[in-house]
């Protein structure tokens, strides 16, 4: 009787999970009006990225800022954090090339200031300043 039970025990439960499973949910339809907004919007995000993409290891401050804005908020001398102006949420992270003993006080020219390293943009809120 016991094996039973356990058995009938068994049954019941493995029913009773699928039952209350997590049900999946159907894919959504978009109408034709709503698919053309979504692409335009990925067009949109796609270009923005490849804003951001552009700016390499090796370019100068002056091209960088041909691209992005200084960000808001405190920062040091020179400014590390970037923001494109078309979309303020995407960001990058810059650190620059500083010659042996140079002050921060007196920064070379932007175009003479090398970018030694940048981030992958990433999304992050707006900072005021």
């Amino acid at each position: 009787m016991r094996a039973y039970t356990r058995f009938t025990a068994a049954i019941v439960l493995t029913a009773a999970c699928l039952a209350l499973g997590p049900a999946q949910t159907p894919p959504r339809v978009l109408t034709g009006e709503q698919a053309q907004e979504e692409t335009r919007y990925s067009d949109w995000l796609r270009h923005r990225m490849d804003e951001a993409y552009s700016i390499q290891v090796g370019m100068s401050r002056a091209d960088l800022l041909k691209v992005f804005n200084i960000d808001g908020g405190m920062q040091g001398i020179p400014p590390r954090r970037y923001s494109l102006p078309r979309c303020d949420m995407i960001k990058v992270d810059v650190e620059f090339e500083l010659s042996q003993g140079a002050s921060r006080a007196k920064l070379p020219p932007d175009k003479e200031l090398k970018i030694s390293a940048i981030s992958k943009p990433y999304l992050a809120p707006s900072t005021p300043d």
